[in-house]
């Protein structure tokens, strides 16, 4: 079993790996060309977008404007960038708004727009965040708030979500709608739902003749002081402080000047009147009877800094010169903070490695990065990279001769390499990722790709040792030669294929 469990631990790192090596692959190709090889690529993997991270931009703005709407479903249920999650949403499709409520990086006010357009598709979805349910629940939003009653979902370790938490958004929905809205959201849940104690109460008052005073008893029974007090005295010890500092920050109406005959009555146990005390709405005077028990004077001044005393008016008596404060002497400048490129990313926080050569200081260094592959040998991306800014070769040759061709995509494509220009002017680094941009441009344009070549790519990826073009080659050959039947074709794991799509 442990066996096993390593070997497959094995496959999907090794998985994760040709993912991101294809991905720097596919964002050095012209924009032309991208969308065929997604859409290749993604019939191969369909969880080719699954990183843990975003591809490099430019492939997320291709799936995102030029792709497939396959490719743009599978990017919709992994994609981080908020930017591409909003540009997804504008679409207004259904099958991308259900991978984006399957997106565990969804973000909050994409995952708003989607309730608001498609409450039932959200409430399906696997990528639950309880921050972002409970976020709508309270938002003062009837039309989010109701959208979000309809979602029963519960976080499945944590807390649950308080009933305070559901009275305060079925309250919203009263106070917008009236009874006969908050009627049209009870039957809109789903049939079976395991109901909260306030979605209970609420359908309880509901099924009055004359509801809206059952459904205000409702609430303020959940939400009002008599419920905060209530809860608050069982925080007695300093092991309940964070329980009670939750149940402070759960939605409760409260009225302070019941809290405050409850403070000089004493019926509250001493560290649940501190930590109320401390709430920001707290009242100063309501403050001090909470902690002293004592009423608070009749002009309690607001808390903040002392006013200055009032200004003696006429002339000072003269006497002897007393020495004030000392004149400001000259701003003494801080250190330098590299101004904002207007041109790329600003620079970037770490020192540049010098140029080092390693093993390609010899006296023919291009048969030495012909002969080594990158990574053995004690030869890395460095040393190219060092070789190229001194001279020693040229980024071109870098390209044709580097090995294995991996090592060149990924370090030529990712997304570090497209703003090496501006954090690294003049280094190799940026050289070698202009090389790779017009050595693919001129092969695609000497020799178009036939169908089946990036999933050819895809599969010779990792295990191919020799230089980038010999890789195109050699992946031009099988798509032209291998039947569609006998390609290699990678098993979808992590994450299973959603029903219904080809």
């Amino acid at each position: 079993m442990a066996v096993d469990a390593a070997d497959e631990y094995t496959r999907n790192v090794e998985a994760l790996a040709r993912r991101f090596d294809v991905g720097c692959l596919v964002a050095l190709l012209p924009r032309a060309h991208r969308a065929a090889a997604l859409a290749e690529l993604v019939d191969a993997d369909p969880d080719f977008f699954f990183l843990g991270h975003d591809h490099p931009p430019t492939v997320t703005d291709s799936a995102v404007t030029d792709a497939t709407p396959a490719v743009r479903r599978a990017l919709a249920r992994t994609v981080r960038n908020p930017q591409a999650q909003q540009r997804l949403a504008d679409l207004d499709d259904a099958g991308i708004d259900a991978r984006l409520a399957d997106n565990p990086s969804l973000t909050y006010p994409v995952e708003c727009r989607l309730r608001l357009r498609r409450p039932a598709v959200v409430a399906a979805g696997s990528g639950y965040r309880p921050e972002h349910h409970r976020a709508a629940l309270t938002s003062r939003d009837p039309d989010l708030a109701a959208a979000a009653l309809t979602d029963r979902r519960t976080y499945r370790w944590g807390d649950p979500i308080p009933p305070t938490v559901w009275a305060d958004a079925w309250r919203t929905v009263r106070l917008a709608g009236g009874p006969g809205r908050v009627r049209q959201v009870l039957a809109a849940l789903p049939p079976g739902a395991d109901l909260d104690e306030a979605t209970r109460r609420i359908a309880e008052a509901c099924a009055q003749p004359d509801p809206e005073p059952f459904l205000t008893s409702a609430e303020d029974r959940l939400t009002g002081t008599g419920a905060l007090l209530r809860r608050l005295r069982g925080i007695r010890a300093a092991p309940d402080a964070p329980r009670g500092r939750a149940i402070l920050a759960e939605p409760y109406r409260v009225d302070w000047a019941l809290v405050a005959s409850a403070g000089l009555s004493r019926r509250l146990p001493r560290l649940a009147a501190r930590l109320l005390a401390r709430r920001p709405d707290c009242p100063p005077d309501v403050a001090r009877v909470l902690l002293t028990g004592r009423p608070a004077p009749r002009h309690l001044p607001a808390p903040g800094p002392a006013a200055p005393g009032p200004a003696v008016p006429g002339p000072a008596a003269p006497g002897p010169a007393v020495p004030g404060p000392a004149a400001p002497g000259p701003a003494v400048p801080g250190p330098a903070v590299p101004a904002p490129r207007a041109d790329g990313p600003p620079p970037s926080a770490y020192h540049r490695r010098p140029p080092v050569l390693g093993p390609l200081d010899a006296a023919d260094p291009l048969a030495v990065l012909a002969a080594t592959p990158i990574g053995k040998d004690g030869l890395d991306i460095h040393h190219v990279w060092s070789a190229i800014e001194l001279g020693r070769i040229t980024a071109r040759q870098a390209v044709d001769h580097a090995r294995p061709a991996y090592a060149v995509a990924c370090h030529a494509g990712q997304a570090s390499a497209f703003h090496a220009g501006a954090r690294e002017p003049g280094g190799g680094r940026a050289a070698l990722h202009t090389a790779a941009l017009a050595h693919l441009a001129e092969h695609l344009a000497a020799h178009p790709p036939a169908p089946g070549l990036w999933r050819e790519v895809d599969a010779l990826m990792r295990p191919f040792p020799g230089p980038l073009p010999a890789l195109l080659a050699a992946a031009a050959t099988r798509a032209r030669t291998v039947p569609p039947a006998a390609r290699f074709r990678p098993r979808p794991w992590l994450t299973p294929r959603p029903p219904g799509e080809a």
